[in-house]
């Protein structure tokens, strides 16, 4: 049986919904399958808290957008049990992009079932001080990238766009704004217990188990999501018109060559700041603080094998 967890409000195309689509390839496939539409936040993160605690074998399918599948990482306990399934449903599906599976979402569900072998995932977890516990799919991030967020999911631009399936362009109309607008910080990173390494002038840190977050940015080209470690990328000390005439080249990876740009890989990280920043999980907005520890999680999401 597979356990179907919908965003009730996702669609794929103009004229159908996402659960449509899907339950149209399951039934083409002679598949049974259960259908859970998530209604309203939260929905998603209890149905799949529920789902995996139950004894077992179990298959969880989860389809929406960024957003709806951190709700479901936060939901989901990991287990040799549990096999997850991810399918693209939103306007970012920087997750699917990280996975392999295309846009499409009949494509894509046709590709998880056509895959014969299945894999072990990472995760990551975050410890806000204070804040508490919060999981990443894919990406998170403090300063620039998480102020566009902040700016992305207060205003009526991203809805108002999306009904015209333009749902990128928002954030691309605020990223440009946040190039001169977010203000800078110092950063203090000490990975895996190591020698801490303090920078001036930070723009953005970001922690990720896939190459992609922000609509297909190539922010972490290295990353592996299934090496049990976490990529790290930041700049620093570059002037705003830098920073804007570099965004191309963050789209295809090649900005971790200029200068300011570092990266690296590690199990945990601690992270500390002068002053108070934003901090997002795949795209969610989590908190605003100055400390937090990321690490990969400690169990591994079972998952159709579809990275190349």
């Amino acid at each position: 049986m597979i356990h179907v967890i919908v965003n009730a409000k996702a669609k794929a195309g103009r004229k159908q919904t996402a659960a449509e689509v899907v339950t149209r390839v399951l039934k083409a496939h002679g598949k049974a399958y259960q259908l859970h539409l998530a209604e309203k936040p939260g929905d998603t993160r209890e149905l799949c808290r529920k789902l995996s605690e139950a004894e077992g074998e179990k298959t969880i399918w989860v389809v929406g957008g960024d957003g709806t599948v951190n709700e479901a990482i936060n939901g989901i306990k990991p287990s040799e049990s549990l096999h997850f399934v991810y399918l693209p449903a939103g306007s970012g599906n920087d997750l699917a992009r990280g996975l392999g599976l295309p846009a499409d979402l009949t494509k894509a569900a046709e590709k998880v079932l056509a895959s014969s072998d299945e894999a072990g995932y990472d995760y990551g977890e975050m410890e806000l001080h204070p804040g508490g516990r919060s999981c990443f799919a894919g990406s998170s991030g403090i300063g620039y990238d998480a102020k566009v967020c902040v700016e992305v999911n207060r205003s009526r631009l991203k809805k108002f766009l999306n009904r015209f399936g333009l749902g990128k362009l928002a954030y691309f109309m605020v990223a440009l704004k946040q190039v001169f607008a977010n203000p800078r910080f110092q950063v203090t990173l000490i990975a895996d217990g190591g020698k801490a390494q303090s920078y001036d002038d930070c723009i953005f840190v970001c922690m990720m188990n896939h190459k992609y977050q922000g609509g297909g940015l190539k922010m972490a080209p290295t990353a592996n999501p299934k090496d049990g470690k976490i990529t790290v990328t930041f700049a620093y000390g570059m002037n705003p018109f830098k920073v804007l005439f570099s965004l191309p080249r963050i789209k295809n990876g090649s900005y971790l060559k200029m200068k300011k740009v570092v990266t690296f890989d590690c199990k945990e990280l601690e992270l500390i700041t002068d002053k108070k920043q934003f901090v997002h999980n795949d795209g969610e907005v989590v908190g605003e603080v100055r400390h937090l520890m990321v690490r990969c999680g400690e169990g591994k999401l079972r998952m159709p094998d579809t990275t190349e």
